[in-house]
């Protein structure tokens, strides 16, 4: 497989998962008792070994998936697992009559109260403005496959993922801002990429390690990677020449915004610039739902959990809410502007640039925030979801107790960064539920990954562990 046609320098590497200076050691047992003695026995193990690589194949072949409980421990070295394995030997009796999960920052995991293999898992893809320079770097080393599945999604591989801006040459700090910002303000690149790199992680999580979704969601713009990465959309490529010939994501949400100048009545003459900020508040929605006055400038674009609301508009109206409030805010790093009431009048423009063909009907439920509930899917029932989706706020935490109410337990992100992953546990709070994510900003893939499959590992999730040995 010829990666470099998608413009990574890298080398094809033949080694296992395993073996890329991270491992992970699973212990099973059924009970307190079991598990102190199946952990110690595992510390002398390690004691006599100079690398933990026979002994850490050994456990995951065996991948007692029976067992009512696993430990799943994570380190770079055998001195390093048997320190985790000491802090889990010291942790285990608390965690079990506590009922509360175990983690080390090394990504070692135990759950006193796995959800086991029958719980419905729910794939979720986030936001498009998510993706960061130097995402994704070493799955292609890690899965050379990879490059033959994206040739399903897109003709030209490195037009798609922007290969020039997310896998930089140079390490220069100022250049990789620039890049950033430069990733940041165009939202075609951002669309594209995002579509990528959660088809390929859907590939990752479903195809090499038997990893099942019972249904699927996304965050705002993340629907449209949800329908390539289930395969209802194929057309990867048509989508991508839409978005750049669309002025939607060049001059009427973006770019100059004309469509929020004309809703305010703004003269197109008085400059390019945008005219929009988005501000994350630390807030409860009927807070700020309240502080901003009747014609204000100011819109509640999203709703992200409990007590987490974004707000876009004029950048005084935005912060005079805050100020009322007198919360935390965090100014968002991109500046378009959706899911408000200024981009109603593009309402045809979304639906003509989301209508495609259905090309698969998976078996498993696919939802959306247009509706808050199954996508029908047809193609024109979709378009028109995407465009009252877009054009009206999102409302994540109804849309996650939505899929728990279904049934889905099980919560694994698919994308940049691990938001979604987070939100859902805010969401869902005390209720039994797990939440995971396959990608960590400034962590290697191989990392973020190895604590994914650690903590599906000891909720006693369904998986194939091959891939990390074979």
């Amino acid at each position: 497989m010829v990666i470099e046609q998608i413009g990574l320098d890298i080398q094809i590497l033949s080694t296992p998962l395993l073996q890329q200076g991270l491992f992970m050691l699973p212990v099973y047992f059924e009970n307190y008792s079991e598990g102190l003695k199946n952990l110690n026995s595992m510390g002398r193990l390690l004691s006599r070994q100079s690398s933990p690589w026979d002994i850490c194949r050994s456990a995951l072949e065996e991948n007692e998936i029976t067992s009512k409980f696993a430990v799943a421990l994570v380190g770079s070295t055998p001195a390093e697992l048997i320190t985790e394995i000491e802090r889990a030997a010291e942790s285990l009796e608390n965690a079990i009559e506590s009922g509360r999960d175990w983690q080390t920052p090394n990504g070692s995991y135990f759950s006193p109260d796995p959800l086991g293999s029958e719980e419905k898992i729910a794939f979720i893809y986030p936001g498009a403005f998510g993706t960061y320079v130097g995402m994704g770097r070493e799955i292609f080393n890690l899965f050379p496959q990879l490059y033959g599945a994206l040739e399903f999604l897109t003709d030209d591989p490195g037009r798609m993922m922007n290969t020039d801006v997310i896998f930089p040459q140079s390490d220069n700090p100022a250049e990789i801002r620039a890049l950033q910002s430069r990733l940041d303000n165009s939202p075609t690149m951002m669309i594209s990429s995002g579509i990528c790199f959660s088809y390929l992680y859907t590939a990752i999580l479903q195809d090499f390690f038997g990893v099942k979704p019972d249904a699927a969601f996304g965050y705002s713009l993340g629907e449209n990677s949800m329908m390539f990465a289930t395969g209802i959309w194929t057309q990867a490529d048509a989508m991508r020449t839409s978005l750049e010939t669309s002025p939607i994501f060049h001059e009427r949400v973006s770019g100059r915004q004309s469509a929020i100048r004309e809703y305010w009545g703004i003269p197109e003459e008085g400059g390019g610039e945008s005219i929009w900020s988005n501000y994350v508040l630390m807030a409860p929605y009927e807070k700020v739902l309240n502080a901003i006055r009747p014609g204000e400038h100011a819109y509640i674009t999203h709703i992200n959990t409990p007590r987490q609301v974004v707000i876009g508009g004029e950048e005084e109206a935005c912060l005079r809410v805050a100020d009322e409030i007198n919360c935390m805010r965090l100014k968002a790093p991109y500046n378009h502007a959706i899911h408000c009431p200024p981009v109603e009048s593009e309402f045809d423009n979304f639906v003509h640039l989301h209508h495609w063909p259905i090309e698969n009907r998976p078996e498993i439920p696919v939802y959306s925030s247009a509706g808050y509930e199954e996508l029908k899917l047809d193609s024109r029932a979709v378009a028109e979801s995407f465009a009252l989706m877009l054009t009206h706020p999102i409302d994540f935490p109804r849309l996650v107790n939505h899929a728990y109410e279904d049934g889905a337990h099980v919560f694994i992100e698919l994308g940049a960064g691990s938001n979604c992953s987070k939100w859902v546990d805010a969401i869902l709070k005390e209720k039994r539920h797990v939440s995971a994510t396959i990608n960590q900003v400034n962590a290697d893939d191989h990392v973020s990954i190895l604590k994914l499959l650690a903590k599906l590992v000891s909720h006693r999730v369904s998986l194939d562990l091959s891939p990390l040995i074979a």
